[in-house]
Parts: C-alpha cells; structure tokens; sequence
C-alpha cells in the first residue's frame, strides 16, 4: 500500500484510494462539490483541488489516486487561491438569487418568502412567529416603513409589486396577543439601552432573544418618546401593545431615569448600548461632528463595552435602518461578552440574475397568481384571509429553495469569493422547467457536476439524464428530446438530493398548481 503525505502527515493509502479518501480518514478536510460517495468521480469542478509538492500542480483530490512518495498540501495560500478561482468561474454564469430581491433589499433582512410561505398556507400565526422573530416593534414599523422590500420585488416589474408589508400586517392582526420569540438559556451578563426609540428598542429585543437581561433607561417620563413624536398618526394602542411585547419577552423599562455618567452606569452593567443620539456628547463620548466616533467593524465607541448605534452616530436614519442597526450591536455585544473578536455582522451573501425581459417575466412567473394585487391594507372584508392567501401566490419565488444547503453558496462564503471576477460577459436566458409533477428545473443554476446522471443512471431511469452538447454550450437535458417528467419517473427527489446547489429542487407544496 503507498505512503503519502498530506499536509506533512504521513499516510499509509488504501489500494486504490484517492487523495481525497486518504485525507478524510486522517480528519482532513477538502472541500467537494461534484464528488459523491460510492459513484465514480467527475473531477469536474476543481473545488477539491489540492497541490503537489514536487512540481507544484493542482490535481482534484477526488479522482487522484494516491501513489507511493506523493506529497500534497491541501491548505496553503495558493492552494485555497486556486479554490477560489474555480469558484468564481462556477458563479461567472450561475443565474440565480440566493436571497429574495426583497429580502435582500430589506435592511433588517425580513425572511420575507418564509413568511409569504406560511401565508399561503394559511398558517398566520407561524407568518406572525417569523415577522416576530426577525423585526423588533413590528407592528409599529410596518406601518411606517418607507417599504424597500417592495421596491425591490421582482414581480413589479411585470405589473404591481407584491403587498408584502400589508400581509405581514394582517397576519401580525391575525396573531392576537404578541408572540414573544423562543430565547436561548439566561445569561448572568446585563445589558443596559439608552434610549427607546426605534434602534434601542430593536437592541433590546434581540438581546432578549439572546438571553441576556436587558434594561431600557429613558430620560423622559414614557417610553419611545421620538416614536410618539414622529409618526403622531400611528394609534397609540399599537405602540402600547408592541412596547408590552418586550416587557412580557424580560425587557425592563426605566422612565424618567436621565443618566449622567455612561462610565458610571458601564460599572453597573456588562454592556451599554447608547441609543440616545442627543444625549451622545453629554455623556463624554467622543465625536465626529454631529456623530459619536464609533469603530465600523465592532460598533464600539472610545469606551470599552459601550457601543453606539442608531441616531448616536447616524443621524436621521430610517426605521427599518434602526431596528437593523439593533439587530447588528446586539450581535456585536454577544460577541464581546463571549471574548471573541467582535465583527458587526456581514450582508448575507447572495448572487443576482439582474433585470428580466418580458418572456424571461414569463418564465420566472409559471406558477405564480397571474392576476393583479389583491390585497391593502384596510381590507375588512369577510374574504380577508383568502384575499390574503392569493396575493401571496403572486410571489414568483426569486429566491434559491435551497439556500440552507446549497454546497456552492457555502463554500462561496467560506472562501470569499469576488462575484464580479469573471462576469465580463453576457448573461444567458432565464429558464425554469415546471413540467415535473415533483422537481423544478432552472438549467442557469446547474453546475454540471453530473451527480443527478448518476443517480438517475443508478435508479436505471428509462430515460435519465444526460449532458447535451459540447464545449461551452454543454448543458443539462434528458436523452432523445425527453422532458424532465420522462427522465426523472422514479429518481426525482434523490437526484434533488444530490444536486449540490439550486438547480434540481422540490416544487414548493404551499403554491397551488392547476
């Protein structure tokens, strides 16, 4: 059997196994995209590429047998440079949203199509869970939000966009008593808020969420008083009621408790988060102007463990932008208080398909409601929830189906890849395949890795899949111009399995089909 070394570790290799076999037994990892385990391997993708120490070539670690004297590393700079490169060359003509346009655009990262999901299928209270879970007083700022996850939906373009933030309303309506969010185990660690406006309520919220006791101190004698000033036409009920959300998830209020002194108040408290933008430079905090200075990365000011956000150090900033800045320092104070490097939270990666044509239109909106709006906000009537449950199939499910576990977008992240490397050229024709009772096809998606040939090979499909053409116009089909029905009759959902990224996925069962 040959001795090799991976990474300086000496390695006694099985008969026959790979470099990739070899260094997962010794707890080496390397990362695959078309490998799959007990099928010949492709060694299409070069995401396992690895190097050879004795004339520096790249070789994929899942089809390179392992030969006696081998030496190889799988981890150095150049190694991972290499990965990088082939990932960017996969993304180059990958045609697809991870996130939802709408989600995407929403500066506090509503998981809108999760609630749209729920929607349709007439489970509100789990849509009000979601709303819940993702915006702090979401009531209140639903109703006055200047709505980007609307201008962003891609459905607009093509008639009216969806009502997303009047269906996140009426099922925050539906709810009745406020949901208060599952919260992780009690921390020993208190946090005190200064402020209750928008940023400082949403900190709050999170950091219960957190576990972490939270404080909210206000100057004045009630709570939220900017939000009360600001929009003077919002019912004071909503406020009243989304203000006894917190108290009821563990958040404690402190009117009319002005405070004087932010290192005295730090002594007191793990952490402090200033969200009182014109208390800021009373408090001794440094500024820039009208802003506290604060570091960009950890949302920090020039004391330790008091961080600054909303108004403090970004002045007039929308609501959803406060309740995002919120949602980020709590993620920030966790860190901090867990003693790991403290990193405000990156935008959720996410690739683009861009504009659609008409007949592009057409194909992304197969299994959507043709029909236009069907819902606002002060819709009463007794056909309210169905109303509600139509307009939500208007959505025309932009986004990835399988972000949770699509390989390509982990790896994308791991290896932080420059989308924009090779993206010189044209894009090619949005397509979407519905015609399978089970499986979607969006050919844009498909990396060629071959994995669901196998798989339809090893089912021994009839029909089964192929790869069609050469060169660069290679593409994903079904042998003797079959449909995706013909070539996939009994290995669709093992072939979604095994697809590594969005190109084969399970049909969404919520959306109803003619």
């Amino acid at each position: 059997m040959p001795n090799i070394i991976i990474d300086g570790i000496s390695v006694e290799a099985g008969d026959g196994e790979t470099v990739l076999e070899a260094a997962q037994r010794i707890g080496v990892e390397i990362p695959t995209l078309c490998h799959m385990k007990g099928f010949e391997s492709g060694a299409s993708c070069m995401i396992c590429a690895v190097r050879t120490s004795h004339n520096g070539q790249f070789i994929p670690a899942c089809g390179s047998r392992a030969v006696e004297g081998m030496s190889v590393e799988t981890a150095s700079d150049e190694v991972r440079a290499a990965r990088r490169m082939a990932l960017e060359l996969l993304f180059s003509d990958h045609l697809g949203d991870c996130l939802s346009p709408c989600q995407r655009i929403c500066p506090a990262h509503l998981s809108i199509p999760t609630v749209l999901k729920h929607v349709r299928e007439g489970e509100l209270g789990l849509a009000a869970g979601t709303i819940r879970h993702d915006l702090a007083l979401a009531n209140v700022l639903c109703r006055v939000c200047h709505r980007p996850c609307e201008s962003g939906c891609r459905r607009g373009a093509h008639d009216e966009a969806v009502a997303i933030a009047s269906l996140v309303l009426h099922s925050l309506e539906k709810e009745g008593e406020a949901r208060t969010p599952v919260l992780r185990a009690e921390r020993n660690e208190k946090v005190a808020v200064v402020g209750s406006g928008f940023s400082g309520l949403s900190a709050a919220w999170f950091l219960r969420q957190k576990g972490f006791p939270c404080s909210v101190f206000e100057s004045v004698d009630e709570m939220a008083p900017t939000i009360r000033a600001g929009f003077a036409d919002l019912d004071p009920a909503i406020l009243e009621a989304e203000l006894a959300g917190l108290e009821k998830a563990g958040v404690e209020f402190f009117p009319a408790s002005r405070i004087e002194d932010l290192v005295e108040l730090r002594e007191s408290f793990s952490a402090v988060v200033m969200a009182a933008g014109g208390a800021a430079g009373e408090l001794g905090l440094e500024m820039a102007g009208a802003r506290v200075k604060v570091d960009k990365d950890s949302m920090m000011t020039g004391i330790d463990g008091v961080f600054a956000i909303g108004s403090a150090f970004r002045p007039g900033s929308k609501p959803v932008a406060s309740v995002a800045d919120g949602k980020e320092v709590a993620a920030c104070v966790e860190l901090y208080l867990d003693g790991r490097e403290i990193r405000r939270p990156a935008k959720p990666f996410s690739c683009f398909i861009g504009k659609l044509d008409e007949a592009e239109m057409g194909a992304i909106m197969q299994e959507s409601n043709p029909h236009g709006r069907e819902l606002e906000e002060d819709d009463r009537s007794a056909e309210e929830i169905d109303r509600m449950i139509e307009e939500s199939h208007r959505c025309v499910q932009c986004n990835c189906p399988k972000i949770e576990t699509c390989k390509l977008r982990d790896l994308a992240m791991e290896y932080q890849i420059n989308l924009n490397r090779f993206s010189g050229g044209g894009k090619a024709a949005f397509k979407r395949e519905v015609g399978h009772p089970l499986v979607n096809f969006e050919p844009g998606k498909c990396i060629r890795c071959g994995n669901c040939i196998k798989v339809a090979s090893d089912h021994q499909e009839k029909l089964g899949l192929t790869f069609i053409g050469r060169g660069f116009d290679v593409h994903l089909g079904v042998p003797l111009d079959g449909t995706m029905e013909e070539g996939l009759l009994v290995a669709a959902e093992a072939a979604v399995t095994a697809c590594p990224v969005g190109a084969l996925s399970l049909k969404d069962p919520s959306f109803k089909r003619s």
